[in-house]
């Protein structure tokens, strides 16, 4: 991978996971107001706003953004073919490539949201509108988990069986696709 198609892939994977940070907080109805909130529309506002005349919200979830999220992953691919030496690839590949991406996104949002809040936690014990925000955000993914799980007392283990769980799906999806989910992923 020769520079340029290391900075077009940096570039598209977090403009991506900018765009499924969007869906997660409608999602999770993180308050608009929020600081962290209002620079994540600013930043995806231009390309949401077109989008969102074909595709509206429908219950919470951003349509438009999936959207723009599952172009970017269309994009993705065939601009790091043209500026450098990877293999081609079919039409219906590319297809595949950018749905995987924006699976692919989804869960690092999920692993980095879950991260820094158990990071936040070993050092921030005083309730800061961050880890509300990171509680409102990890909530909805971690009470399933805790509903299974045992309580047991000061230690939550909801965290590690979820990040278990993504590494799990990371490998079974590698396992299913291949190189197709090694290039999503890229």
């Amino acid at each position: 991978m020769n520079s340029i198609q290391f900075l077009i892939a940096t570039v598209i994977s977090v403009y991506s996971f900018i765009l499924i940070l969007r869906v997660w907080f409608q999602l999770a109805r993180v308050d608009f107001y929020n600081p962290l909130s209002q620079a994540l529309v600013k930043a995806t506002q231009p390309v949401v706003a077109p989008l969102s005349r074909f595709a509206p919200t429908v219950k919470g979830v951003n349509i438009a953004a999936l959207l723009a999220c599952l172009i970017l992953g269309w994009v993705k691919f065939p601009l790091l073919n043209f500026f450098g030496t990877i293999a081609g690839a079919s039409l219906f590949e590319y297809a595949v490539i950018g749905v995987l991406s924006v699976v692919h996104s989804i869960g690092e949002a999920i692993f980095y949201v879950l991260l820094v809040g158990a990071i936040l936690s070993w050092f921030n014990r005083a309730a800061g509108q961050t880890q509300y925000l990171l509680y409102q955000l990890s909530e909805p993914v971690l009470r399933p988990i805790r509903k299974i799980l045992p309580n047991t007392g000061m230690i939550d283990f909801s965290p590690m069986v979820v990040v278990f769980i993504l590494y799990l799906l990371n490998r079974v999806l590698y396992d299913i696709f291949g190189g197709l989910w090694a290039v999503a992923a890229f």
